[in-house]
């Protein structure tokens, strides 16, 4: 979940369900204009946090099979699920 500039909690993965997919085809988007909308990249916070190294390692196989290619990335998703099950009362 994410809070947007008003206050309002909202969650981006939900958010793209409801949109048209035409909205997203990046071939109709116009030179010079956004590729996706500006709500599925929500303000983000540079943060430090140390994790186990097999932890880590472990992140980075599972983001491989999963074609993602940071896992970084991978983590984030895990976290941002985990944290909108627990808000959901999961």
């Amino acid at each position: 979940m994410y809070q947007d500039d008003q206050g309002l909690w909202f969650c981006p993965d939900c958010i793209i369900e409801e949109l048209d997919p035409a909205f997203l085809d990046e071939k109709r988007d116009h030179p010079g204009e956004l590729k996706q909308p500006y709500l599925l990249s929500p303000p983000t916070k540079q943060v430090s946090i140390r994790l186990a190294v097999s932890d880590v390692e472990l992140a980075r196989r599972l983001a491989r099979r999963k074609d993602i290619p940071k896992y970084q990335t991978y983590i984030k998703t895990l976290l941002h699920e985990a944290l909108a099950k627990k808000a959901r009362g999961g």
